[in-house]
């Protein structure tokens, strides 16, 4: 059963304007998401108009026409643009530079389609008999000036596809270039066409945009490994917004690092050095994620963990402890075969954590004297030893505050007042 032609328009129209609205709320804050939505949403409401473009033809409907078509072109390369800036530099002005051509171009075209209604209506109005509705005219001037800018255009996206942009947008991108030609042949043949073709376009671009999204999925699942499981839990349960708010909290920080390294480090080859260190950090974060902790930096041989932070821990204190303990007990038989150390600090008190742009990325940072404390009481532990401040003794149960015996308050590196240290029992 052959489908009516505005039927046909107004179901590709709906669905060309629901997927626009799909970018815009899966991610509203991305300017590129930002542009290609605007593309779809304008291209949609475009093929709506066109049954009473069809019916009723006027001049004020076929601007109005005219004008989304180009709208939701120079929507379309300016998501193009907004990806030019993941490239380098000089391929990055290159492609922007092209891009900016053809959108001049676009523009260009609007403006003699609105000259050709304006002069002559009844022929801006009415298409010419055959496969394509345009006329003489417009072939020889409007065609070749969109024309160009689409070639413009598509240059500019091989560029980007070829020049190191990020690897998913590439699928996109891609997936635009071969979607582009049945997009553009819509612009010319006869209405009844125009959702086939439209239809095409979508499904070759949709096709780019699910294995996008398919990417990006694998990335987050590759990244959540580097999250403690109550964290990547948050981040599925709450989004990554919740974790990354910046806020003052209290929280318990754990320093660890190895007494000896940097003689080992001396006397040994880097393969070597490199196979201990991920023996160590693997039983430094399989230990972490036992007590729900995240590991915050790797430094060398020196781990910051954090207690308390993203995820909120009423118990943070006695965790951290338990944590440090749990590692003098499971590090020294692995750092025993190599004649190295360990010291631990644990520190309790007020940080800022949450997500700053750190080198074009953002990093989740652990800021306050707290961290500068821990750190401190790691360098002053001597081998097997470990160290707690006051403010995390008196967080423990009675029993476990029992196993700390207080030593001399110390002057520390950094630190204004003495600090009072109390030291695990043997």
């Amino acid at each position: 059963m052959e489908i009516p032609v505005p039927a046909a328009f107004h179901v590709v129209g709906l669905f060309t304007t629901g997927l626009g609205a799909i970018f815009f709320f899966t991610d509203r804050h991305g300017r590129g998401s930002r542009a290609l939505a605007l593309c779809f949403a304008v291209l949609g409401v475009r093929l709506l108009l066109a049954p009473i473009e069809i019916a009723t033809p006027s001049v004020a409907i076929t601007a109005v026409a005219r004008g989304l078509e180009a709208l939701s072109i120079l929507a379309g390369m300016q998501w193009a643009k907004h990806i030019a800036d993941t490239v380098r530099r000089g391929l990055r002005r290159a492609a922007r530079g092209l891009i900016l051509a053809a959108q001049i171009l676009v523009l260009v075209y609007a403006g003699l389609a609105l000259g050709y209604l304006a002069l002559d209506p009844a022929d801006a109005t009415t298409g010419s008999a055959g496969f394509f509705r345009v006329r003489a005219i417009e072939w020889a001037v409007f065609a070749p000036v969109l024309g160009t800018g689409i070639l413009l255009s598509a240059i500019a996206i091989l560029l980007l596809v070829f020049g190191r942009s990020d690897p998913a947008e590439a699928i996109r991108l891609r997936g635009l270039l071969v979607a582009a030609p049945f997009l553009f042949a819509a612009l010319l043949v006869q209405p009844a066409s125009v959702p086939l073709f439209i239809t095409l376009g979508l499904l070759i671009f949709l096709f780019g945009a699910v294995r996008y999204l398919m990417v990006l999925g694998r990335r987050g699942q590759l990244m959540s490994q580097f999250l403690a499981p109550d964290v990547a839990r948050l981040v599925r349960l709450k989004g990554v917004d919740q974790v990354l708010q910046r806020e003052r909290r209290v929280l318990s920080a754990v320093f660890c690092d190895l007494r000896g390294f940097t003689a080992f480090t001396q006397a040994r080859e880097t393969p070597v050095v490199v196979d201990l260190l991920e023996q160590y950090y693997g039983v430094v974060g399989t230990a972490a994620a036992e007590l729900g902790a995240t590991v915050k930096d790797h430094a060398g041989d020196g781990v910051l963990l954090l207690l308390g932070a993203p995820v909120a821990q009423k118990d943070h204190a006695e965790r951290a402890v338990r944590l440090a303990t749990l590692l003098r007990h499971r590090l020294p038989p692995l750092l025993a075969l190599h004649g190295l150390g360990l010291g631990i600090g644990v520190a309790t008190g007020e940080a800022t954590v949450g997500a700053i742009q750190a080198a074009g990325r953002l990093e989740y940072v652990a800021v306050g004297p707290v961290i500068n404390l821990a750190s401190r009481l790691c360098q002053r532990a001597v081998d097997g030893e470990l160290l707690i401040d006051r403010s995390t003794q008196a967080a423990l149960s009675a029993e476990d505050a029992t196993r700390f015996a207080q030593r001399p308050d110390e002057s520390l590196k950094g630190i204004e007042d003495a600090v009072e240290i109390y030291a695990l029992r043997a």
